[in-house]
């Protein structure tokens, strides 16, 4: 059976986009309101979970806190001058000078000064607490709280990550999602698949499998708490869940258009975040690469197609991904294939975790955050990077932008790669 395209005629689309606007413009309102509700309160009274906290000293040499809190209207940034210990995880009640906070910086995450911070009763968290008990050094706890439970990462192993590349293998998204979803899809047919073939053989088995994923999933974000990476990866599973069981062609790019602005629709505020931009940006090269190579038939084919898929991807981020973060080291090309290795560290160390061994990696963990590593600052211009979303636009329709952009990239690396050893 041939598959359906998302909408078959203009008309379609127009409804659908006016639909979309209309949810966009109730979505906005609601926040707005919540907004306001704070505007109007003087200095209000807040609780919020410290995300990360870390020292930093003035230009008099004193020291003062910085924390990154999570509350009901979002994360945002606060400051204090009191001896706080580390906070990091724990939930707090503080006040918070909102008056100068405008909608935008509401909507994009903001820095607002704080008062009366009050640290509340400690409340456990079960897998946190069983996760940092399974490993004899606390930096190697936080490394897998960190993986499963979507904690800040530790500053030493931040840094090995901007080093190799791999910062993304650290803030669960789609990319998470995918694994856990191949995981789960095995596991649970292996136990439903008998069941079904037994008790109900007229039932779609694939389709009650993934809906029981997709359950999971569901449940995993409530687990993890707010986070937005998750959230929105999660938003576009269930999407593509619903689309693929409605025999609804995938593999277009108009359909990862469509879902961009379903989810800028519910999530507004998404507009303003480098992980949506970086995640959308990624998928879109996924495709524009399926469209101009075809997938092999054979096995050695398809393992040589997705190292290249993987490699391009690399390159083809490049220039964006250092337009906002910097950090340049030639062990990033080693990125490539930590993230095809992750695949399967991925779930298995999850698994070790649960049988009881989830430290059997320590050691070697340990011996590689112990490697040197230098970054050097590679700083693209303003120009460069719209050159590179306009060649990105364009590449859906022509083949050589396609090609020009890989290009381009490539002799970015390269000029990273003199400055790094010349300089």
């Amino acid at each position: 059976m041939s598959s359906l395209f998302l909408f078959s005629n203009l008309k379609q689309r127009f409804y659908f986009l006016v639909l979309l606007l209309f949810i966009g413009s109730g979505t906005l309102g609601f926040k707005y309101y919540s907004y306001n509700l704070l505007k109007t309160q003087n200095n209000p009274q807040i609780n919020a979970q410290v995300l990360l906290h870390y020292y930093k000293n003035n230009a008099k040499g004193q020291s003062y806190s910085v924390l990154k809190l999570k509350s009901d209207f979002g994360v945002f940034y606060t400051t204090s001058k009191e001896d706080l210990k580390n906070l990091q995880n724990r939930e707090i009640k503080l006040n918070v000078i909102f008056k100068k906070v405008s909608f935008y910086e509401y909507l994009k995450g903001f820095y607002a000064p704080s008062f009366n911070i009050i640290l509340l009763p400690y409340s456990k968290n079960f897998l946190r607490e069983f996760i940092l008990k399974a490993h004899k050094e606390k930096i190697m706890g936080e490394f897998y709280a960190t993986l499963f439970l979507a904690d800040s990462l530790p500053k030493p192993w931040r840094d090995l990550a901007q080093s190799y590349g791999i910062s993304h293998l650290f803030a669960i998204s789609g990319f998470h999602i995918g694994i856990l979803s191949g995981v789960l899809f095995f596991v649970l047919g292996f136990f439903y698949t008998p069941l079904q073939k037994r008790f109900f053989p007229f039932r779609n088995r694939h389709y009650d499998i993934g809906f029981l994923v997709v359950l999971v999933l569901l449940g995993y974000y409530f687990v993890l708490g707010v986070s937005p990476s998750y959230l929105r990866a999660l938003a576009m599973a269930m999407v593509v869940f619903f689309l693929f069981f409605r025999g609804v062609e995938l593999l277009k790019i108009e359909m990862l258009f469509w879902c961009v602005l379903v989810l800028l629709a519910f999530f507004p505020q998404l507009i303003f975040s480098v992980g949506f931009y970086f995640s959308s940006l990624g998928v879109l090269y996924i495709y524009i690469f399926i469209k101009f190579h075809k997938v092999p038939k054979n096995r050695m084919g398809k393992i040589k197609y997705g190292i290249f898929l993987n490699l391009s991807i690399f390159f083809l981020m490049g220039i964006v991904v250092y337009y906002f973060f910097p950090y340049f080291s030639p062990l990033s090309l080693h990125g490539v294939w930590i993230t095809l290795v992750f695949s399967l560290y991925y779930p298995l160390s999850l698994l070790l975790h649960f049988i009881g061994f989830g430290d059997i990696l320590d050691s070697l963990l340990l011996y590689w955050l112990s490697f040197p590593t230098k970054i050097i600052l590679l700083e693209p211009s303003f120009w460069l990077f719209v050159l590179c979303n306009l060649l990105s636009l364009l590449a859906i329709f022509f083949r050589i932008c396609f090609y020009g952009l890989i290009g381009l990239n490539f002799a970015y690396y390269c000029y990273g790669m003199y400055c790094y050893f010349v300089f």
